[in-house]
Formats: C-alpha cells, structure tokens, sequence
C-alpha cells in the first residue's frame, strides 16, 4: 500500500533518513519544515509535497524541544551551559530576576511564542536576537498568564473565582457563555490570545474584539437571538415541544421525524442557520425552506421514511428487505454494500438516495444501477477494493520521519 498523507502543519526531518522520506509517496502542504544541517540535503526529496510554509534549521549543538517550556529561577542557576530551540511556548517565571537571567548559561531559540515578565522584556528580546530567533514572538506580562488548551468556556462562574485580572492563552477553542457578563468581561481581563478559534454571541463581539489582543485562528459569530446547537439534533413530536419560536444556528444535521406536524413545527421554530443538512418529511418541506436563509443549507426531504448514514455502515440484502417500504437513503458517511445486495433488492427497498458522501459496491454494473437512484450527487460510488492502495492519513499537526 502506497503512504499518501494530507496536509502536515509541522514536519520534522531532524531524526529522518532517506529511507524514511522516500518511503512517502505524496504528502500535502506544509505548513513547516525543521531540520538540522546533516539532515538539509533531505529536503530535496520531498519532490511530491504540495507547499511549504516555512523551513527551519535547528542551529548547530541545540536541543530540539516540542509544546511549552516552562523556565523558573533554578533554570537559569543551572551550572552547564544548555542550548535549546523550542517549538511551541516559552514561560519564563515571574520571579526570574534580571540578574538571574544574564548570569544564566541558557543558549535559546524559538520558533513560537515567548511569554516573559515586564521586567525582563528587553533582556529576552535582545537575548533571543543574538541566537537568530527571529520567529519568536515575545509577550511581556504583569499578572501570570492562563494557559488553557482544548475547548474552554468562558463563565460568569470562572470571573467570580479570579482573584487577579486575567491574562489567557487558548491553544484551542475559546467559547463564551451566552449569559456572560460582558461589563465584568471588560473589568476583569487584561489580554486574551487565542490559538485556533474562538466563538461568541453577536452581542458580545464589541467588547470582545476590545480585549482580544491576538488571534491566530478565526472567530465564528453567532448571530443575536439564536441558539447555538452543537451537536445533531432529532426532532420528533414529543421533543419538538421543548421549542418556543426558536432560532437555531448549527452546523450539524438536524432530522425532523415524519410524526411532526405543520402546526408544531411552525410554532416551535423561526428560523434556521446551518451549514449542514436539515431532513423532513415532504409534508414540511416548504416551512423548512421558509425558514432557512442560508444557501449554504442543504434541506432533503423524504416521502415516508429515511435512513440517514452519519458514519460507516454496512447493509445486507436480509437488512434492506426488512424495510416495510422503499425508503430515502441519506448517505453523509460511508455506505457499504453487500455482495448479496443486487438491483431487484434496490427496486424493493431504495425510493431515492441523497449522496454527500460516498458509497461502496461489490460490482461495477451496481455503480450503473444506483444512479438510477441519485437525487443529490455531491459524493462518490465506487469499486470496493479501488482506491484503497492509495488509501492513506488525513491531515497531520506534527509529523516525525
């Protein structure tokens, strides 16, 4: 089986040999490449890389350190001279004095984020220019920062508990609360910095743009008087009563059951905001199109019943004749098909297909036979057994060769 691997956000090349290069047949883009000087001629083998970013060489006798690093004042007591170069954070201590850091034997560079006292910001800055580092990027701080990775949510529950302003750094998802008091938000927070992606309530972007000091990501703004759905949401005619001329804004399927009448829906939901698919009954079809401004959103409806495939499943000729009728199949994941699954068990038990994703047949003439089918083709049919030579990993953060 041929390594294809997608997009690689760092590629280290500093243990690499060419055996081990040349064992990746295609790699996507690169968003950096580090490497030291016995390993450089590497660099032109990778003839089947998309772009690269940026390529960075590990200066001669340095260690090479990954994440955040965290220096206190015994660091820099230390008696032999260390010479690192990180890729991630640097956290140099609050109590670290500037005696202590000119006296340290410490050699660094970065390729991230520096974060140092105030009263140690000149001394780093030159530091750090003396070693070449110029792709670090240096926070001066007066309150010890947070570091937060993952997704984390800011509360009103989280500002009651500090007791200092609030410095914060995400390596993730920052979400606030759509409760969230704002006016303490502003009182409380000195800087937040985010590293990937951050989500608010259209109400609070004024005053959270204030306070943002930077964003290597993006923020998603969740339009005033909607709520934010996070996960797929089902809907039948118990549940849909939880909903009170709701506006919804997701990017998960939502699936209305055929048991949900015009009357319910209509005063259950206002309006809808999606990027993914909305699945109804055709007896509602027109309200959900009413209610969806977005182009974006895909609306399929079905006639008396759907199956809706989410992620990989496998269907048998017993399984699709089980059906009572011929139903709509909703295929976002991956649908595999049985060998024993042939056109007339399509004819008994498939109305139509709506394809996002993709499905596999045992046999060529079945490719020829589901298009019959086919209502939406966004997707892909094919050969079981085809492809999967060149089946390799998606995108990687940090990949080692």
């Amino acid at each position: 089986m041929s390594k294809v691997i997608g997009n690689v956000g760092l590629l280290d090349l500093t243990q690499a040999t060419e055996e081990s290069v040349r064992s990746i047949d295609r790699i996507g883009n690169i968003g950096a490449v580090i490497y030291r000087a016995e390993t450089a001629h590497l660099l032109t083998l990778l003839k089947n890389a998309g772009n690269i970013g940026k390529t960075l060489e590990i200066p001669k006798d340095h260690r090479y350190y990954s994440g955040m690093l965290y220096l206190n004042e015994e660091y820099f007591k230390l008696m032999e001279p260390d010479s690192v170069f990180v890729k991630g954070v640097v956290f140099i201590d609050q109590q670290v004095t500037l005696e202590t850091f000119q006296q340290g034997k410490l050699q660094l560079a970065v390729y991230g984020e520096v974060y140092t006292p105030q009263h140690l910001a000149g001394a780093v800055t030159s530091s750090l220019l003396k070693a070449g580092a110029a792709h670090a990027e240096i926070v001066s701080y007066t309150s010890m920062p947070r570091f937060e990775s993952g997704t984390f949510q800011l509360t009103n529950t989280f500002f009651a508990s500090a007791l200092e302003p609030v410095n914060l750094v995400v390596n993730g998802v920052l979400e606030l609360d759509r409760n969230l008091d704002m006016e303490r938000f502003a009182a409380r927070t000195e800087y937040i910095r985010i590293n990937g992606k951050a989500i608010i309530y259209e109400e609070q972007s004024s005053c959270f743009y204030e306070n943002l000091k930077s964003i290597n990501g993006m923020v998603e703004v969740i339009p005033a008087g909607f709520q934010h759905l996070t996960k797929p949401l089902r809907l039948n005619a118990r549940t849909i009563r939880r909903f009170k001329n709701e506006k919804l804004y997701t990017h998960d399927p939502i699936m209305i059951e055929a048991d949900v009448s015009r009357e319910a829906l209509s005063s259950a939901i206002a309006q809808i905001k999606s990027t993914s698919l909305i699945i109804c009954s055709e007896d509602v079809e027109d309200l959900m199109w009413e209610r969806c401004c977005d182009l974006n959103t895909e609306i399929v409806s079905y006639e008396q019943a759907y199956v809706f495939i989410a992620g990989e499943e496998t269907w048998s000729k017993d399984q699709l004749l089980a059906m009572d009728h011929p139903v709509n199949f909703i295929v976002d994941g991956t649908l595999n098909l049985d060998d024993d699954v042939t056109e007339e068990v399509l004819k008994d038990s498939v109305h139509s297909i709506d394809l996002f994703g993709e499905i596999v047949v045992a046999e060529q003439r079945m490719k020829g036979v589901l298009y019959r089918y086919l209502r939406a083709d966004t997707g892909v049919i094919r050969l079981k057994g085809m492809d999967e030579k060149m089946e390799g990993i998606g995108n990687i953060g940090m990949l080692t060769l």
